[in-house]
């Protein structure tokens, strides 16, 4: 990230990093350096773990989502795996908020959150997962018939599915989501 001082990290980016920065999060260099400061003021380490990450991220927005949708992004976007994220990685999850304002940018954005094989393609098991966590997160309890989450996770594959290939590819995830409010909100319900 940035140069280290005296065990904490530089207030300043170099200019390589502020370049890549620019290129990667489309943001400009003046909102960048006001997010690198404002992150370090809250986090003068430099790198957040999971709980602080999810306190910084409700304060900055005000969100109602839960600790849990906020522990997965964070997991998505620690990229190297290390528990923690630095200044690079959370302006990752900045320049999605700005990037998710249409429709299928945040069907794009949930498709490849779920595609846990990154494979480019969403399998019966992923889809079920994906139902589960958010059964879990709305608090629905009845899974029974037709609301069982692998029951749930084949109807919408049968519904979505255009090549027949029993997996989902973006393009089919995006266009039937947009197509079927009630998978829409289902698979997507921020959208």
């Amino acid at each position: 990230m940035s140069k280290k001082k005296k065990g904490r990290v530089s207030m300043e980016l170099t200019a390589k990093e502020i370049d890549v920065l620019l290129k990667a999060s489309k943001i400009s260099e003046e909102e960048i350096q006001h997010w690198h400061a404002s992150f370090l003021h809250h986090c003068p380490s430099g790198r957040l773990d999971k709980k602080e990450f999810v306190e910084y991220y409700k304060k900055l927005y005000l969100t109602e989502q839960t600790a849990k949708s906020l522990e997965d992004i964070f997991d998505m976007i620690d990229v190297n795996k290390d528990g923690r994220v630095d200044f690079n990685e959370f302006l990752i999850v900045i320049a999605m908020i700005d990037h998710l304002n249409d429709l299928e940018s945040r069907l794009s954005f949930a498709f490849d959150m779920w595609d846990e094989s990154e494979d480019g393609l969403i399998d019966r098991s992923e889809l079920t997962n994906m139902i589960s966590a958010i059964y879990d997160r709305a608090g629905i309890k009845n899974r029974k018939g037709d609301q069982h989450p692998k029951k749930r996770a084949e109807e919408i594959i049968a519904k979505l599915d255009v090549s027949g290939d029993k997996k989902l590819s973006k393009e089919e995830f995006i266009n039937g989501c947009k197509n079927d409010p009630v998978i829409r909100n289902l698979l997507a319900p921020s959208t």
